[in-house]
């Protein structure tokens, strides 16, 4: 006969009722789990191509805000210019880019008044480019005047100058590149000739230190310029930049009165092996004991290249006459 199951058996089979009743309940969560966790990831896709269109369109349609320019033109004596013609280009941002790459323009003329004034303005722009027109002048920014924000006010306008057409004087001017040895000995510079030498008299002392480098290892580099017998005035710029601009990026026609030092100098720590250079400065020059005027760009290198273990770069005007026009 089958056996019959005892009373001891029976409280094994409620268990594995129950047991299987717990294995249905964890997996109807884990299906409600999984199904929450799709339903999160389907809300958390990317946004539409439309969406990222309309982000980009509202970050660039920013860039138009208000402008305004309050100008006064004076000539090279500081004189106000009325009857000036002001040439205004507004520039706008357009959707799409692609469309308008460099956006639209709205021009204007407008005259300046008896003391040489004028303004302009825009509720939404991205900047106002101005060009002066008279008769018998020049305007001494020769690209033009830009402005992208707040520019002067009424009581305290920005300044901008016109040169008589008849002021120009004969410059003895200079484009060079000298390969010299970085190893700190001096260099004299003849502005007038436009020749370079380790001795003998000169308007310029150049020299560059940049020796016992060691491959990957931190070194001591330098370079100097001084102004022989006479001075330097540097142009503040926001940034030096690397490489070489012979003509510089703002009007230098007229050199300051004072405030020229002796020499300039700098001074660094590279890895051996490295490039490094003082970076393209512009300086005003006072030169043979105080009687001649100039201008000039230079940077110094060390080393060029390769072939070229030092360099230096210099692009120069000199009004011989003593004035300091440099026009």
């Amino acid at each position: 006969m089958p056996k019959q199951p005892s009373e001891a058996q029976a409280p094994s089979t409620n268990t594995s009722a129950a047991e299987n009743s717990l294995r249905q309940s964890v997996a109807v969560k884990q299906t409600n789990s999984t199904a929450n966790v799709t339903a999160e990831k389907e809300s958390e896709q990317e946004p539409t191509v439309e969406e990222k269109n309309a982000e980009v369109r509202k970050m660039l349609e920013a860039r138009n805000k208000p402008v305004e320019l309050w100008g006064k033109v004076v000539d090279q004596d500081g004189v106000p210019l009325s009857d000036v013609t002001v040439e205004t280009e507004i520039n706008h941002f357009v959707w799409p880019p692609e469309q308008y790459p460099n956006g639209v323009s709205t021009n204007l003329e407008i005259t300046t008044d008896a003391d040489g004034q004028f303004h302009v303005s825009d509720n939404s722009a991205t900047g106002i480019h101005v060009m002066l027109k008279k008769a018998g002048y020049e305007q001494e920014e020769r690209n033009g005047y830009g402005s992208n924000g707040q520019n002067g006010s009424q009581e305290n306008p920005a300044i901008l100058k016109m040169w008589s057409t008849n002021i120009h004087k004969q410059l003895i001017t200079g484009n060079k590149s000298f390969k010299i040895v970085p190893d700190g000995r001096p260099y004299f510079i003849n502005l007038t000739d436009g020749s370079i030498s380790e001795r003998g008299n000169g308007d310029l002392k150049v020299w560059i230190q940049y020796t016992n480098q060691v491959q990957g290892q931190l070194s001591d580099w330098s370079a100097g310029i001084e102004a022989v017998n006479g001075g330097l005035w540097e142009v503040p710029q926001g940034a030096i930049n690397s490489g070489f601009l012979a003509e510089p990026p703002f009007a230098m026609d007229s050199a300051p009165l004072d405030g020229y030092i002796p020499s300039f100098s700098l001074k660094s720590r590279i890895k051996g092996g490295q490039r490094e250079e003082i970076g393209n400065r512009y300086f005003y020059l006072l030169l043979n004991d105080g009687k001649e005027y100039g201008r000039m760009s230079i940077n110094l290198f060390a080393p060029f290249n390769d072939e070229t273990p030092g360099l230096i770069r210099l692009s120069y005007a000199i009004n011989p006459s003593g004035s300091r026009i440099l026009r």
